[in-house]
């Protein structure tokens, strides 16, 4: 443990020299740009954007070293949750040091940019645009915590639909389900349970729908089965409660919920705590399946007995 956290330190250190050994060299670089304007080396029209290209490699690289040093330290140190705050505040500021630097290398002051007029009106005009709506809804997510990394969730939002299958159920929510890895200023990330990495962005997770499974007591699931009306529900709903109390699902009781010409639909609601839904469905159908089978059989077996054991006509 204590050589762990020797190497710790030593990362937090190396980093950090990097870091300022950046930031020396971006301002030995502007210095070295005033000389040439100075002595006339460079013209005067291209010291703006020289300026802002050495701001904008050394913020590009200092978020590098972040990213790939310094964040990975903090998260085995602190642990996730609280690397989450400390990344996204972090990431904050760089975005905005970068920017209030880029906008004073081409010699706009920083008191008009702060405090003009016209910035805060540009300001309050990208608030509703996509980039800066989604930088908003990201310090949100940060300040009102809905999800951590870490937790897995499901979310529901308009502008991801999808189809639903024609075979009768009851309705099912459009949801996305999987465990939150990363909240950029941008994007949420988060491992699907069908295993590719979905990066959402923060403005669309606002306005979902989120379901919050790791902080969930219990689970509910609803299954529906459509049973052929040859076989006697009193003889089914008994074999169907103690198959599911076999099964650990104590306590639940089968219900019809509906009826048709042909079927009648059986209801079971599950109270679970398993932390996939297709687990428990593929447990119960795999032993529902098998048990209305052979009622149907044995109802249509008894069916053709009765038939055959009519009389004749002569």
């Amino acid at each position: 443990m204590a050589h762990h956290n020797v190497d710790l330190k030593r990362l937090w250190r190396k980093t950090g020299l990097f870091i300022a050994g950046l930031i020396i060299v971006g301002i030995g670089l502007a210095v070295l740009v005033d000389q040439g304007k100075q002595h006339k080396f460079l013209p005067p029209d291209t010291v703006g954007p020289i300026k802002a290209l050495i701001v904008l490699m050394v913020g590009g690289a200092i978020s590098y070293l972040l990213e790939r040093y310094l964040f990975q330290l903090a998260s085995r140190a602190l642990g996730a949750s609280r690397t989450t705050t400390l990344r996204f505040i972090i990431r904050l500021f760089l975005l905005l040091a970068v920017i209030l630097s880029v906008l004073a290398a081409f010699g706009v002051g920083l008191s008009s940019v702060v405090f003009g007029g016209a910035f805060v009106t540009a300001i309050i005009g990208l608030a509703g645009q996509t980039m800066f709506g989604n930088l908003i809804a990201g310090i949100a997510i940060l300040l009102f915590h809905p999800f951590e990394v870490g937790d897995r969730i499901n979310f529901v939002a308009w502008q991801y639909p999808i189809l639903m299958p024609s075979f009768p159920h009851e309705a099912l929510k459009p949801a996305y389900s999987g465990v939150v890895t990363d909240i950029t200023l941008m994007y949420t990330s988060m491992i699907t349970d069908s295993g590719p990495l979905m990066v959402v962005p923060n403005g669309i997770i606002i306005q979902a729908v989120v379901e919050n499974l790791a902080r969930s007591q219990k689970r509910i699931i609803r299954l529906r089965f459509d049973v052929d009306m040859a076989i006697d529900p009193g003889q089914l709903l008994p074999r169907v409660e103690k198959l599911l109390n076999t099964l650990g699902f104590s306590g639940t009781s089968p219900l019809i919920i509906d009826v048709t010409p042909a079927t009648f639909a059986l209801l079971i609601v599950i109270d679970t705590k398993m932390r996939s839904d297709d687990e428990v469905r593929h447990q119960i159908f795999g032993h529902m399946v098998p048990l209305i089978q052979n009622m149907a059989k044995s109802a249509k077996t008894a069916v053709t007995d009765g038939a055959s054991s009519l009389p004749q006509k002569a």
